[in-house]
């Protein structure tokens, strides 16, 4: 498809739109945020990285203000002045969107995908610019107390994960695709609790999400579970070893989530090896980090409660033997959509097509899917990815975007007329599949 027939992308030009009032009102809070944390551990930052680094706080929210007032008023997109691997990459897309639209590049002007992506960029570059805290995770914390606040529902749902692993070979095949389905909702729904989409404040999972999960299945708008358990035992059949790619979302009970439906995948012989792909540097505030998945395995390992350390130690192990593997390509913290994956990044683009399945999570993941662009609800699915199948995928995400695509025609009429914001609150879901066919 050509991008003169492609819908127009979502942008906070459009006044009153879920788009503007990201980066007028939420993506503010996370700035200040950031640097109220700043402030509040600057005494704590100096004592662990040395006197240079309170300097150096200083400096980065000094940046971090002018980033904001930046993004305020609506001034123009700044090119990256640090030197990273993927500066070059940032500063094309840059020239590629002065060249290709008729208005220079600003806040609220350019498409929203584009200036969400380029927030959390500017923010790692206040970072980059110094010389101690060039790593630091601003949100770590944040994730870290999220994860810690939720023990309540992991120990519950690991108790489930260990009498599951228990039944399974005792289990028919209609049983097994049932708990397949009950743990693929599990993940699912783990991406109801999301710290960006509440601007940072705090994301504590229930007591016993298990109790909902019926409840919800009627809030899954696009179900196509059965076609990824096909995909699955399909590749079974046909290979002796079934790899599959886990484009994972945020840290936390979420994550939690998905390691409990690989585990599941695993115990039942279903997938064979498993690669995880984490983000470079802190993104979307709740966005994981291969610091965040070390730090979340020592947790577990090292818990008193006796199922959370034998499946921490379990999980560290798989890492150990290389059957999970853990990578962090720069693509997945670059602007573009993956429509455009093949062209900036063949080689991860090659390296995907050797899967038997891609999962990708969340509402961000999901957005780069389908473009981001005023999709009509009732396009389907293949279409809206617009030529990105490099081999059988499913999006497992709880709505909280504009975009959505291959609903039933009425679908988003009725739903409005119950919810005029239902696109934005998460209570909906798609566990939409392209199965492909080569």
């Amino acid at each position: 498809m050509s991008s003169n027939s492609l819908p127009l992308h979502y942008s906070g030009k459009y006044q009153g739109s879920f788009a503007y009032l990201t980066i007028k009102d939420r993506l503010p809070v996370i700035l200040v945020k950031v640097v109220d944390s700043l402030c509040r551990d600057k005494a704590a930052i100096g004592n662990l990285h040395g006197e240079l680094a309170k300097e150096e706080v200083k400096e980065i929210i000094g940046r971090l203000s002018c980033l904001q007032n930046e993004m305020v008023t609506n001034k123009l997109i700044k090119p990256l002045s640090c030197i990273s691997e993927d500066t070059e990459s940032w500063n094309n897309y840059l020239k590629k969107q002065e060249e290709t639209c008729d208005y220079a590049p600003a806040w609220f002007d350019s498409p929203w995908l584009y200036v969400e992506c380029y927030l959390y960029r500017r923010m790692k570059e206040a970072f980059e610019l110094s010389s101690v805290l060039k790593d630091y995770d601003y949100f770590r914390k944040q994730k870290e107390e999220a994860f810690l606040q939720s023990m309540d529902a992991v120990v519950l749902l690991c108790s489930e994960l260990n009498q599951t692993v228990s039944s399974i070979q005792k289990s028919n095949e209609n049983e097994l695709y049932n708990y397949f389905r009950h743990y693929l909702e599990i993940s699912l729904w783990g991406n109801k609790w999301d710290l960006s989409i509440s601007a940072g404040k705090e994301s504590v999972q229930q007591p016993n999400p298990l109790n909902q999960l019926k409840e919800w299945r009627r809030d899954i708008l696009v179900n196509h579970t059965e076609t990824v358990w096909q995909i699955l035992q399909e590749a079974k059949s046909t290979t002796k070893e079934v790899q599959i790619d886990f484009i994972l979302d945020n840290a936390a009970f979420e994550l939690f989530c998905d390691f409990c439906f690989l585990h599941f995948l695993d115990s039942c012989g279903i997938v064979n090896k498993v690669r995880l792909h984490v983000k470079r540097m802190p993104w979307f505030v709740s966005d994981t980090l291969y610091s965040d998945i070390k730090w979340f395995l020592e947790i577990l390992s090292q818990s008193s409660q006796e199922n959370l350390a034998k499946f921490g130690k379990e999980w560290t192990n798989k890492f150990f033997t290389k059957q999970w593997t853990i990578e962090n390509n720069t693509f997945w913290t670059l602007p573009h959509d993956y429509s455009e994956m093949l062209d900036e990044d063949s080689k991860l683009y090659q390296s995907l097509s050797k899967s038997d399945l891609l999962i990708f999570k969340g509402d961000l993941n999901y957005r780069k899917l389908t473009g981001d662009r005023q999709w009509s609800e009732t396009t389907p699915f293949l279409t809206a990815l617009n030529g990105f199948f490099p081999t059988s995928l499913v999006s497992l995400r709880a709505v909280k975007a504009d975009v959505i695509v291959g609903l039933e025609p009425g679908t988003s009429d009725n739903l409005s007329k119950l919810c005029e914001d239902w696109k934005f609150t998460g209570k909906y879901a798609v566990i939409q599949c392209h199965k492909c066919t080569n």
